[in-house]
């Protein structure tokens, strides 16, 4: 039978996502929010002491999935799950990190990487020769196509296209809906078709919290 799945860091709708893709592999849920707020209804909800177990993330953010690996490490969670939800479509050559997460409707092409605790959402296309770093995060219906990279912690908004060859840079965003057509610094925001700069994240973090904590 099936291992139960912890989701740690569920203050957020997007838990329910998670939810029901444990659902669908026939794994009970059971969610832990480490920082307040989460949905009272969420399954198995447990404030005080995380369970041992098989766990990932229940957030979309890539900034908050790299705080929230530290913080599940921190609270004595070891054993990182790789999630993949059954109408996703993986390729045989590509490598799935441990603690991630793709959503319904997924598709990743070959030979692509996806590191640990990335999260793809729902119905977002990952092309040949990708490189997604630690924690990185695609939104709904983001396309990435042909040998990009995603730094750790970055997110590309819902309906986002990057094309051929781009690398986006550690914790930077891609806004809903824009085509990214060049390289985009590390925290920067960029928006529009084609991508531009709208501003830059002030981001006191060192690079060594863009490392994944269970590896």
């Amino acid at each position: 039978m099936p291992a139960p799945l912890i989701l740690f860091g569920v203050a957020t709708p997007y838990a329910w996502d998670v939810v029901e893709t444990a659902l669908r592999l026939g794994r009970e849920p059971r969610c832990v929010d480490n920082h307040g707020g989460a949905d009272p209804r969420l399954p198995g909800l447990d404030d005080d002491s995380p369970p041992a177990g098989p766990f990932v993330l229940g957030l979309s953010s890539g900034v908050h999935r790299l705080a929230g690996a530290r913080a599940a490490a921190a609270a004595g969670l070891v054993e990182p799950d790789t999630v993949v939800d059954p109408t996703a479509v993986v390729a045989s050559t590509a490598t799935v990190g441990h603690g991630t997460y793709v959503n319904a409707a997924v598709v990743v092409a070959s030979h692509t990487r996806l590191g640990c605790h990335v999260n793809l959402n729902r119905s977002a296309s990952v092309g040949h020769d990708n490189v997604l770093d630690h924690a990185a995060s695609l939104g709904p219906a983001a396309v990435t196509t042909g040998e990009v990279r995603i730094g750790a912690g970055a997110f590309v908004g819902a309906g986002a296209t990057v094309l051929p060859g781009i690398e986006v840079g550690p914790r930077a965003i891609v806004g809903a809906g824009a085509v990214v057509t060049k390289d985009v610094p590390a925290l920067a925001v960029v928006a529009g078709n084609p991508a531009r700069v709208v501003r830059t994240l002030d981001d006191p973090t060192s690079a060594e919290e863009d490392a994944c904590p269970h590896c």
